[in-house]
């Protein structure tokens, strides 16, 4: 109770929101029906960790002192249906150590009853006063460039967690990225659509420079390709207005720059 009462009781709200667009201007909140619902969330990051063709989303969590230790989450994307917790499988949690140096407290005059417990057995000097990690805000991008997409966090108090995937090390993945340069619209085709088809598969992403919380993950756009080995087609819908088709020379695990004809 005396944790609730510091962070507002009653009149905090924890947990996400995802707002599924139903077109017309409308939209629905189904964080629950999703399975995406976290208890300290802060940032998140979005990309295809599993190159599957569907966007997963890792969410930062953790208060720090004096709170409790929390989780980050990495939500794997079940084709759309549903998002799937998956940090213990992945190896991301539990970190080695789970908590941190926060501050000296000298046991000479503890004022507070935390302090009292920290204290318990030193009736005097100096002891170092621990809380628990915490992640602030995170980015993906493929950080070794082997084609699949890793994590960097930012920490409250202590230092970054550089965590790398290994997915292209144990399975053969498919995957393009984009490149975009513009000419008419802006020199990095912020606001561009890019649509990739590959067979009956059909992946759509918004450029919309991968802004996050406290972070901004680095460019190009990342298309995980699932079990595709081809690419038949690449549409991107220019800010400018203008739509631009490729269709020659285009194959998986390669980076792909599109410049934006001149007007």
């Amino acid at each position: 109770m005396e944790d609730m009462g510091r962070m507002g009781g009653d009149k905090s709200i924890f947990g996400n929101a995802f707002y599924h667009n139903l077109g017309n201007g409308k939209f629905e909140e189904i964080s629950d029906r999703l399975g995406l619902e976290t208890y300290w969330p802060w940032g998140f990051s979005v990309g295809d960790v599993n190159a599957d063709g569907w966007d997963d989303i890792f969410i930062t969590g953790g208060m720090g002192f004096p709170f409790r230790y929390g989780i980050n989450s990495m939500m794997l994307n079940n084709r759309g249906v549903k998002f799937l917790d998956s940090e213990f499988i992945l190896g991301i949690e539990p970190r080695p150590d789970t908590h941190t140096f926060w501050f000296p407290y000298d046991c000479s005059n503890p004022h507070t009853n935390q302090a009292a417990q920290a204290c318990a057995g030193h009736d005097s000097g100096i002891v170092n006063i621990l809380g628990t990690r915490s992640t602030r805000s995170s980015v993906i991008f493929d950080l070794d460039e082997d084609g699949d997409l890793d994590i960097v966090t930012n920490e409250f108090n202590s230092e970054p967690m550089v965590l790398i995937n290994n997915l292209a090390q144990v399975k053969q993945i498919h995957w393009l990225k984009v490149v975009l340069q513009g000419t008419t619209s802006n020199r990095n085709g912020l606001g561009a659509t890019v649509v990739v088809k590959s067979g009956n598969r059909t992946f759509t992403k918004y450029n919309d420079g991968k802004a996050g919380y406290l972070a901004q993950s680095v460019l190009p756009l990342y298309f995980g390709l699932g079990e595709a080995t081809k690419i038949d087609r690449v549409e991107v819908k220019w800010p400018s207005g203008r739509t631009q088709v490729l269709t020659d020379g285009l194959k998986p695990n390669h980076t792909l720059k599109i410049t934006e004809p001149a007007s």
